[in-house]
């Protein structure tokens, strides 16, 4: 399976953008200058994350998870958990999500 996310010169230097994978939000951000895409999903409940410097920050309840692993930082989550980091390449110019089974 594969499905295009965003042409790569369409995501910031900095920060993220928020791009749709069959109905699921994806935050997808420059790190060192290679592009990352994470599930937009709080491993604690599911929250929502805002990207600030170089952590994500669940809206809902705190939970911090550092960028360039997706590990847990800081609870309420479990100090184990990780957020959801998509299988990506870059193709023909765009970040594409790329499943193989």
């Amino acid at each position: 399976m594969r499905e295009r996310l965003i042409d790569i010169d369409d995501i910031p230097p900095t920060g993220t953008v928020t791009v749709d994978l069959l109905g699921r939000e994806v935050l997808v951000m420059l790190l060192n200058g290679k592009p990352r895409a994470y599930l937009n999903v709080c491993m604690h409940h599911g929250g929502p994350l805002t990207l600030e410097g170089d952590t994500f920050t669940c809206g809902w309840h705190g939970s911090t998870f550092e960028a360039r692993s997706g590990r847990a930082l800081s609870g309420p989550v479990r100090p184990d958990a990780r957020l959801i980091m998509l299988p990506t390449r870059v193709e023909d110019g765009a970040l594409t999500y790329v499943y193989e089974e």
